[in-house]
């Protein structure tokens, strides 16, 4: 059986698209932070927002479906494009007084063929989110996700 020079580079493509292909996930409690950010599900909507306008195309930028909260975009580096995911993840902490306490954990994905737009990316909105949070709402030792 002989496969003809087209067959041949259209499976070449695609199997260094499934090599190169990366995902990745970045969050506020990662390294040691484990805060949680006492907000409302609107507050902590408009600050993922803002982060996603500063860094994607607003044309680009979806809300998720509910039950979550955040939003998609898409970054391209050349032919490569990435999928980028801001999600604020509820959850409970607790505050100084030891109160249980409702918040929000924020994270960033990748997912897709362009890591060297998407992983700065996420890191970048990452942290935009985390220091608009620490301005606008307040910090809670963090304990578990809310189911």
């Amino acid at each position: 059986m002989r496969i003809s020079m087209l067959t041949k580079n259209v499976l070449i493509v695609v199997f260094s698209m499934l090599i190169f292909a990366c995902a990745g996930t970045v969050s506020s409690i990662d390294e040691g932070n484990e805060k949680i950010y006492i907000m409302s599900e609107h507050v902590a909507s408009r600050i993922m927002m803002s982060a996603m306008n500063a860094e994607i195309d607003k044309d680009n930028i979806r809300p998720l479906s509910a039950p979550q909260v955040g939003y998609s975009g898409k970054v391209q580096w050349g032919a490569d494009k990435d999928t980028i995911t801001l999600i604020a993840k509820s959850a409970v902490g607790k505050n100084q007084s030891g109160e249980e306490v409702r918040g929000y954990v924020f994270e960033a994905r990748h997912s897709g063929t362009a890591p060297a737009a998407g992983v700065p990316t996420v890191k970048r909105l990452l942290a935009n989110v985390v220091k608009d949070a620490q301005q606008l709402g307040q910090e809670a030792s963090f304990v578990r996700f809310n189911k």
